[in-house]
């Protein structure tokens, strides 16, 4: 099986993971880089970086990736686009390409070779860190967050995944991988200084003082006895809030499909209606813990500390756009409204809300209450249908060879749902 991976997700997981699948497959493997800086990150495999070019084709972006903060109508914005597509296709025609892996399906360049591959029959499957973080990649070939559909994998034949009772233990991270990524940022700012071409294809621009920033608030989330206290909430004042957990506005996820503008109109929007709706609830407001702006907490509404976790049991629901706090909470059985897709949308006890359905929606989970056996059988389709064990970013051995097998059950419900396309792999 001749496999093609593009930008790596910062570490040495695509080339480590590419390895194993020549040992069980054969074939070859080659890294497709959008810049020179990410071959930090594959040393070992033979890697080609796509040179910016005019192409006489002209391609579309698809929805929904024209709200993304990287998509452009700026004309050289459609040229690098357009040439990266076409360059994609002759690159896997070349190298007779059965399979492309790709960390994120969010990115100009990932989304220019999912268009080529779509041309010339290439699988492509796609890799984030997982739904329960330094535990688990997630990985699908429909496409992550918004775009996995759970109902659809459900009826892939094939898929084991990950056993409900197998979730791995907290792995360390890959060493070095803060100091390599640190040295990527300045090799990936001289490359788009030196070809300034480039930078419409990649995916933001790297400022070093933002990423100081997110570290010390990452730091900070992870050793909490260093922040002031936030007041823990007793258990009798937790009983009946709504739990309401901010996403960062420059993610993706809130970029391309919030219904909100901002987060500050996320919390005018649902704080009043919980409490008109809710006659005595509160709404306690975690932010995400790299989020350094302020907001304007309306009335009926505080912010909490902590790992909502400590709040689940004792809070009656909880309302996201489409947070992975949302699934951290479903599958405990606790009733959550989301106002976009996310993968474990389409599940009990999981409701797809919106604006206008938002209070008739918000009422009937108040009534409904916990359902702890629905939040089982979700934990256990998303690890069956989207996890393999071992975060991108931290992962063992064991992980990759278990990752291996997986990512073959990956391909070939691919295949079947793609009418059973023969297998051209090399044996």
């Amino acid at each position: 099986m001749n496999i093609a991976y593009l930008d790596p997700p910062y570490s040495r997981y695509f080339t480590q993971l590419c390895r194993k699948l020549n040992t069980s497959t054969g074939g070859r493997t080659v890294a497709l880089l959008s810049c020179p800086a990410y071959r930090l990150y594959a040393r070992g495999d033979r890697s080609i970086v796509w040179q910016p070019g005019v192409s006489s084709v002209r391609h579309v972006l698809p929805e929904p990736f024209t709200r993304a903060a990287w998509a452009s109508h700026d004309e050289r914005f459609a040229e690098a686009f357009s040439h990266a597509v076409e360059w994609f296709k002759e690159r896997f025609r070349e190298e007779a390409t059965d399979v492309c892996l790709l960390f994120s399906d969010a990115r100009p360049f990932s989304t220019a070779a999912a268009i080529a591959a779509a041309h010339v029959g290439v699988v492509c499957l796609y890799f984030e860190r997982g739904a329960f973080r330094l535990r688990t990649a997630s990985l699908s070939t429909q496409g992550l967050n918004a775009r996995f559909d759970l109902r659809l994998a459900a009826r892939a034949g094939g898929m084991l995944g990950l056993p409900d009772a197998a979730i791995p233990a907290r792995r360390r991270e890959e060493p070095w991988l803060r100091a390599r990524f640190a040295l990527f940022m300045l090799l990936n700012e001289l490359s788009c200084r030196w070809t300034p071409q480039r930078r419409p294809m990649q995916h933001k621009t790297y400022h070093f003082f933002n990423y100081v920033r997110i570290a010390l608030r990452q730091f900070q989330s992870e050793h909490p006895e260093l922040l002031p206290a936030h007041g823990e909430l007793a258990v009798d004042e937790v009983k009946g809030t709504v739990l309401l957990p901010l996403q960062l506005q420059t993610d993706s996820q809130f970029v391309m499909y919030s219904p909100f503008r901002h987060n500050q109109e996320l919390l005018d929007f649902i704080v009043p209606r919980v409490c008109k709706s809710l006659p005595g609830a509160r709404v306690l407001v975690k932010k995400h813990p790299m989020d350094v702006r302020h907001y304007q907490l309306p009335a009926g509404a505080q912010f909490v500390g902590g790992n909502l976790s400590n709040y689940y049991h004792d809070a009656a629901l909880m309302v996201c756009l489409n947070s992975g706090a949302g699934f951290e909470a479903a599958v405990q059985g606790k009733p959550v409204l989301c106002f976009a897709d996310s993968f474990y949308t389409g599940h009990l006890p999981v409701v797809r809300t919106s604006k206008a359905n938002f209070v008739a929606d918000l009422l009937a989970a108040a009534r409904r209450g916990d359902d702890p056996v629905s939040g089982a059988q979700l934990r256990a389709a998303v690890l069956r249908s989207y996890q393999a064990p071992g975060d991108v970013w931290a992962y063992t051995d064991d992980d990759l060879d278990a990752s291996t097998g997986i990512v073959l059950q990956h391909i070939a419900a691919a295949r079947a749902l793609n009418g059973g396309a023969s297998d051209s792999a090399s044996a």
